[in-house]
This record gives C-alpha cells, sequence and structure tokens, in this order.
C-alpha cells in the first residue's frame, strides 16, 4: 500500500503544478494585446487574441477619407492587429504547453472564434444610400 500512496500523492502534486500552469498561461493571455496602425497612421486598433477589438484611434486625416477608405483602412488595421495578437498568442503558449501548444491553439481558436470580415471587393455595385443614412450604403456602422 505505501507504494500506492506514493503513486497518489505524486500524481496530485503533478496535477497541482499543471493546475498552477494553466492558471499563469490564463492569466497572461488575458493580458495579451494585438496592435496595429494603418500605413499612414490614420487609425490603430487594439485586439485579444480572440479577435475582439477593444480600441479603436482615428487621427485627425481619417476623417478626411470617405467612408469608403475609412471601412477598408480600419477593417485592414483589424486584420493586422488580429494577426500580431495571433503570434504573440502563439509566442506565449509555446513555451508552457510545448508539444501540446498546437492542440491548444485548435480548441482556442474553436472556442473563440470570430470571423474576421473580408477585404471588400474594389468594383461591387454599391447599394443606395437610405433617406435615414448619413453615411451612405456602406456604412460601416451596420
Amino acid at each position: 500500500m505505501p507504494d500506492r500512496r506514493a503513486q497518489l500523492e505524486e500524481k496530485i502534486r503533478a496535477f497541482s503544478e499543471q493546475a498552477a500552469k494553466a492558471g499563469q498561461l490564463k492569466d497572461k493571455i488575458s493580458e495579451l494585446r494585438g496592435q496595429a496602425r494603418s500605413r499612414d497612421g490614420s487609425v490603430t486598433v487594439t485586439v485579444a487574441p480572440s479577435g475582439a477589438v477593444l480600441g479603436l484611434q482615428l487621427s485627425p486625416a481619417a476623417t478626411r477619407m470617405n467612408h469608403t477608405q475609412l471601412q477598408q483602412e480600419i477593417l485592414a488595421t483589424i486584420r493586422a492587429a488580429t494577426q500580431q495578437a495571433a503570434q504573440l498568442l502563439q509566442e506565449t503558449v509555446t513555451p508552457v504547453l510545448g508539444d501540446q501548444a498546437e492542440r491548444f491553439k485548435d480548441a482556442f481558436n474553436a472556442h473563440s472564434h470570430v470571423l474576421m470580415p473580408e477585404a471588400p471587393p474594389q468594383n461591387r455595385p454599391r447599394p443606395a444610400p437610405s433617406q435615414d443614412d448619413d453615411f451612405g450604403g456602406d456604412s460601416i456602422l451596420r
């Protein structure tokens, strides 16, 4: 019986270590942020690793763009910030999880999957603006 007790204590110790590592990893992930700035500096976006937009800053230069240009700049900057956040997530989990990092990434992406909008087609017909819509048919507010 002493052997079984030692095995049980070892398993409890190993489980406790894993739980502590998981807690530390969770804390690190919750602090991760991806940030990107548009080429001209008019748009800055901060995102969580899940892709959730946490911050959006527009410089005065953004007000000189038409709504379609601004929409494209915002979406492109969100994509860049999301890619940075994904890279930071990978760099954070790989040292802790080792060969399990890929499985974690798949599970994380499945759990927090956010559809990132694709770049809008350049030559698509635009719907006519409604009378209630000050921004036209392609408003980023929809």
